[in-house]
């Protein structure tokens, strides 16, 4: 009977002026979808799958669930124009029409290349491009003639076109039956080029006697076509459209242009044709869409409300199964494989239906579907009769309102009832086999409206009121006084559920769910909002003997055995977080009436599996009411002016999973590749590090029908589910090597194939190896020169110390050594020759100065704020005036402005200074001059200074050095100098010090 109900119910309400019955699910895209203009001038399905869209505002690529925008870019500026023919070659070249202008495109690039005509054709007529068996491509000039596009000279011609056609003849279109036979439709007949004997054939010469060119003598040909069956089809004007066709088995003519000719005056051509795999043929055009029917050798015309249109300019087969149709109203898919489903969307001009509930009755092996509107009242259908006579149901009705208010049918194997709970406490109790109804308005429902109708196995039929009473009923068939008061409870009593343990489990809109035991009313359990998601619960069903699922907004998953509730929301999987009604299959699979459409739940894996926008169960109603299973499985479901009746089994869980492809990769937004060109980008710099991955199945039918699961190889190795928009963003990621993968996954848990996207994000300079390890070198430099200088600084302080103690030692020990020796001396003569003794007391005197002298000069020197040359000029200056004026010696000093800035070490300005002063001093003890010239200058890097006396001079010759002037030659060496002492008697002295700097 499973079939036959869906068919029974078919032909009723296809009969019925009240409804419209569909031929086809079709899914239709416009505006809303992301389509650019709802003026589809073509369109063409590439190898990958992938649906190529041309409009007047552009070219569009389309995966069944998104628009991608591709620009027209051509060398120099050019405005967006219209693009209204797409081609793809036998080589994977994509040839478009932009605005007048032929060429081929790049996607990847969006490069338009222009092919220019050789030479101005008249166009004006229109044109169309085509592509033989070889994969040549033409440009057909309609009512003209036939242009070859010569890619190795890169124009379109009329010279050397492989195809001929008699003199003077004005093409139209053509076609190739087979490999090199072409038939060309013209307005001048119809004509056939041999290109293997290199012949045209008319009908005033046919060596081959095709019966075509025997056959009438057409004009205005539009186009001729062969099918898989042998039978020709020729469009042709004579002064109106025909459509005839000739079977070449039959040797029959016949025309066909009735038969698709829509019942109005209006303009119509059936210009278009296609043939589909296994032989089926459509035609089309404006106002025109057939398909052929080769049983009965006729068109059948395609009306459906959800297809309105005024040209279709291009249809094209998807090869997972349907028709695309390029339109001036959108583009729609036809979908060939639409599932066994009963729908009809009921007329409303009268006023809402307001389906609240449905019911199979079956009673002495006579099944009948019952159906109640909230308004309308009773309906009773037959399989074999089609809608019954229901007049004596309505025999006793008291005709009031109320009596048309229907809100549940229960039918009542026990007593062979029928029960139907109306509004205001009215009840109908059929009787089926004395064919009479019962109203009645029993005093324990206090005039309140019966909601819910439910029986136990004892025959105890319980009723649910919206002022929340439950009643029950357990008289001897159909009994007055078998009512009665069991319970009430705060606010309304949506649903009454009978479980299998015959417990009752009561629905309220106040407080949750109480489960009563049928015998004493007591409460066994109540379910409020501590653990149900709220207190307004409406629908319930039992899934097994521990499992209910529950709801009004969000779906609890409870179980009586732990007390454990699980609540799940569209975050989880469910459609929506609305649910209108609950059904349970024979598989033990939930299924869910949303305002988004039907979805079923797992509860054993708790998954949802939702049948996605391009399925029919996403556009039944939103306003779903009621339901019922039926006793051969099929479901019912009920909205305010539908009812949907399909067989849950045909819907295979088992779908063999299919690789997705990766659709769209984009860096901060911009289009990069896909998995469809050959050579995507796939190395980005550290900064383009934002980047996103488009996801899809390309078989329209089915990519809704799978789960989806991606990650990212080197920055996560855990699965992650995707959500609606099948995208997967990752921003800001470190430099390094990625793979992307995605799969996708049936309902059942199977696995397809990985699709995979490698990628490299290279590092930043900063970022790279050979940087960090000259950080690392650079670091331990630092650290080396660090040690170095604080090793330095040591041995510095250590040299500075030896210096000192060097220096103490030289000019203060044999200072203090002879102070040492007077002061003895000076004690051994105090008494005896005081003359003596004072002259010992005056040496020791000069000693001491000298010795307070040098301890200056040694403290001057290491004092870091004295490392300049201005400094020390200062100070020698200082002790010249100290050294000469008190023998009279006039000073000329001399410095050189650029001296001035030097600085130096604390060594050189010490032997310097001390080569200056032992200088000076010998100027002041022996020279006997008056005057004394000092300079000191720079000339080419080089440092000199000059002290020149006038006095009596000597013979250097004749001079011990002493230890005064080899100290200071000793100096000047250990600064890389050169001290030159120069003196003649009677001619004064000069010392002359030269050093680098």
């Amino acid at each position: 009977m499973k079939r036959y109900l869906a068919l029974f119910l078919f032909i009723l309400f296809f009969q019925s002026s009240e409804a419209e019955t569909k031929r086809f699910f079709i899914n239709k895209f416009g505006l809303a979808e992301g389509l650019s203009s709802n003026q589809v001038l073509t369109i063409h399905q590439d190898k990958s799958g992938f649906i190529w869209v041309g409009t007047p505002n552009g070219l569009q690529r389309f995966d069944g669930r998104k628009f991608m925008n591709y620009r027209i870019k051509t060398p120099g500026h050019q405005s967006a124009k219209s693009v209204s023919e797409i081609l793809i070659d036998q080589s994977g070249l994509m040839w478009l029409r932009v605005g007048d202008d032929y060429g081929y495109y790049i996607p990847e690039k969006e490069l338009f290349t222009k092919i220019p005509f050789e030479k101005p054709e008249e166009r004006y007529q229109g044109e169309h491009l085509w592509m033989d068996s070889e994969g040549r491509m033409y440009v057909v000039l309609r009512n003209n003639k036939i242009l070859l596009i010569n890619l190795d000279k890169g124009i379109i011609t009329d010279l050397k076109v492989p195809i001929k056609v008699p003199d003077g003849w004005r093409v139209r279109s053509i076609f190739e039956e087979e490999k090199g036979f072409f038939w060309i439709s013209s307005m001048d007949g119809i004509a056939v080029y041999d290109s293997h004997k290199d012949l045209i054939y008319t009908s005033t010469f046919n060596p081959l006697n095709l019966p075509i060119l025997n056959g009438p003598d057409f004009k205005e040909v539009s186009n001729i076509f062969k099918d898989g069956h042998g039978i020709y089809w020729i469009n042709y004007w004579a002064p109106n459209e025909h459509l005839v066709s000739y079977d070449t088995k039959s040797n029959m003519w016949k025309d066909h242009m009735d038969q698709i000719k829509a019942p109005h005056d209006n303009y119509q051509e059936a210009y278009g044709l296609i043939a589909l795999p296994g032989g089926k043929l459509w035609r089309y055009g404006v106002q025109t869409l057939a398909d052929f029917d080769y049983t009965n050798f006729r068109y059948n015309r395609i009306i459906q409300s959800d297809l309105i249109y005024d040209r279709i300019s291009k249809i094209i087969w998807d090869k997972s199964g349907g028709l695309w149709l390029a339109t001036d109203s959108g583009l729609f898919f036809i979908h060939f494989d639409t599932p066994n489903i009963f729908f009809n969307q009921m007329e409303s001009q009268s006023g809402n239906n307001e389906f609240q509930a449905i019911k199979e009755v079956i009673h002495n092996a006579d099944t009948n579907i019952w159906v109640g509107s909230w308004g309308k009242g009773l309906r009773l259908y037959h399989p074999r009769n089609g809608l019954l006579n229901d007049e004596w149901i309505k025999r006793n009705s008291p005709g009031t309102i109320e009596s048309n208010q229907v809100w549940d049918i229960h039918h009542d194997q026990f007593r062979g009832l029928v029960w139907v709970g109306m509004q205001k406490g009215l009840i109908m109790v059929a009787d089926l086999k004395a064919k009479k109804a019962h109203y009645l308005s029993p005093e324990p429902f206090d005039g309140s409206t019966i909601r819910t109708i439910a029986q136990d196995s004892d025959g105890t039929v319980w009723f649910g009121t919206q002022a929340g009473g439950v009643v029950k009923y357990e008289g001897e068939g159909f009994q007055v006084n078998g009512f009665s008061r069991f319970r009430k409870f705060q606010g309304r009593i949506p649903k009454i559920l009978v479980s299998k343990n015959q417990n009752l489990w009561v629905t309220s809109t106040n407080d949750g769910v109480y489960v009563l035991n049928p015998k004493d009313a007591s409460v066994i359990r109540h379910l409020d909002n501590t653990i149900l998601n709220s207190n307004i619960i409406e629908r319930i069903v039992q899934l097994n003997d521990s499992i209910f699922l529950m709801g009004t907004e969000l779906l609890n998953k409870y179980n009586v055995n732990s007390g454990k509730n699980e609540i799940f929301s569209f975050s989880e999987g469910l459609l929506s977080n609305g649910i209108l009604h609950l059904e349970v299959d024979q598989n033990q699979l939930v299924w869910i009436y949303t305002p988004n459409g039907l979805t079923r739940f797992d509860a054993k894996t708790n998954t949802f599996s939702s049948f996605g926008t391009n399925h029919f169960f996403a556009q039944i109603p939103s306003d779903g009411r009621g339901g019922s299973r039926f006793s051969n499985g099929d479901l019912a479901f009920l909205s305010n002016n539908a009812i949907l009746i399909f067989d849950p089994l045909q819907f295979d869980r088992n779908l063999v999973p299919i690789v997705p492809m990766i659709t769209n990769v984009e860096l901060f937004g911009h289009y990069v590749g896909d998995a469809s060109i050959p050579d995507p980008r796939r190395k980005f710099s550290s900064q383009e590090n934002s980047i996103s991955f488009d996801f899809n199945i390309l078989n329209f039918p089915l990519q809704d029908r799978f789960s989806y699961y991606y990650r990212l190889v080197g920055a996560e190795e855990k699965w992650v589910e995707s959500q609606q928009n099948y995208r997967a963003v990752y921003s800001l990621l470190p430099p390094g090597e990625y793979r992307f993968e995605v799969r996708s996954v049936n309902e059942a848990g199977i696995l397809s194939g990985i699709a995979s996207y490698d990628f490299e994000i290279q590092p930043s300079l900063i970022q790279s190896g050979w940087f960090k390890t000259l950080l690392v070198f650079l670091f331990l430099g630092i650290v080396v020169l660090i040690y170095r200088l604080n090793l330095n600084r040591v041995l510095a302080i250590g040299k500075i110390r030896a210096r000192l103690a060097r220096d103490l030692h030289d000019d203060m020990g044999s200072t203090l050594s002879t102070i040492n020796i007077l002061s003895s001396m000076a004690k051994t003569k105090l008494g005896t020759d005081p003359a003596k003794t004072s002259e010992y007391i005056s040496k020791i005197s000069e000693n001491s100065q000298r010795m307070m002298d040098s301890m200056d000069d040694i403290v001057w020197s290491i004092k870091p704020q004295n490392d300049s040359m201005e400094k020390l000029i200062a100070r020698m200056r200082e002790f010249a005036n100290q050294a000469l004026e008190s023998k009279d010696i006039r000073i000329q000093f001399e410095v050189e402005e650029k001296i001035l800035g030097m600085k130096l070490s604390m060594d050189t300005i010490r032997d310097l200074f001390l080569i200056f002063k032992e200088g000076i001093n010998n100027v002041a003890k022996y020279s006997m001059a008056d005057e004394v010239f000092i300079h000191f200058g720079l000339e080419k890097n080089h440092f000199k200074m000059k002290i020149k006396d006038n006095g009596k001079g000597f013979n250097p010759k004749q001079v011990d050095e002493g230890n005064g002037m080899g100290n200071m030659k000793k100096r000047a060496a250990s600064l890389n100098g050169e001290l030159t002492i120069t003196s003649q008697l009677g001619e004064g002295a000069e010392i002359y010090l030269q050093l680098s700097v």
